[in-house]
């Protein structure tokens, strides 16, 4: 915080009373009075340097909620997950997937009616996978998104991902099973009116979001 931002009370308090009412009693007076205005002055001093940017939101966040946390902007997300920190992730929308029927696979070294190979001309090699030779990060099949996943269904512009430690002691009020705490990740729906109202205040407008509970890991996987 910056030092010019930074008001000594009760200095000032002092500067601003005449010699000859600085009584003790008097100051001390006045120091309750002027109580509500320090608390006013730090809150919207707060709100000021806080944007609704990530590093920002989740800062916030894991200040307001998860107090006995260091949050580091610097963090991965499985550096996150591995702290317990409340972390801001991208939403769900199904990336496009395109399938190519077999005869526009070609041979580049296949020898075009010219004389030339298709290699020489820079034809984009399309590349073919099999079922047992894609593998994503979470082991999952492909999905091959329809067009009424992008019509007819509404996504949120970003998740947030909220360790179970805060919902299971009730820091965090959430709509969810007790048995079901134990999963890695699963979608929940949050009741706490501050978690909304904090959110609702940092992030830009008409950005949606969803929440998701998570399980913390004992260690990083390699």
């Amino acid at each position: 915080m910056n030092k010019y931002t930074v008001l000594k009370w009760e200095k000032l308090l002092l500067w601003l009373i005449p010699p000859i009412l600085r009584k003790k009693i008097h100051v001390n007076w006045l120091d309750v009075l002027l109580t509500p205005l320090h608390s006013l002055y730090e809150d919207i001093l707060y709100k000021m340097q806080h944007t609704g940017q990530v590093i920002y939101l989740e800062k916030v966040l894991n200040e307001t909620f998860n107090i006995a946390k260091n949050y580091n902007p610097n963090f991965s997300i499985e550096e996150k997950r591995q702290e317990g920190l409340i972390y801001i992730d991208e939403s769900i929308r199904p990336s496009l997937q395109y399938l190519y029927l077999h005869k526009e696979y070609y041979n580049p070294d296949k020898i075009l009616p010219d004389g030339k190979k298709a290699r020489d001309i820079r034809i984009p090699l399309l590349e073919i996978f099999r079922n047992n030779e894609y593998n994503n990060k979470d082991h999952k099949p492909i999905y091959l998104a329809h067009r009424e996943d992008y019509t007819k269904i509404s996504y949120a512009n970003f998740r947030v991902f909220i360790p179970a430690a805060l919902v299971a002691n009730g820091t965090i009020t959430a709509e969810t099973k007790s048995d079901s705490l134990t999963s890695q990740t699963e979608a929940i729906n949050i009741v706490s009116s501050e978690y909304h109202n904090l959110l609702n205040f940092y992030k830009l407008a008409g950005k949606s979001y969803e929440s998701y509970c998570y399980s913390v890991k004992k260690q990083l996987e390699k």
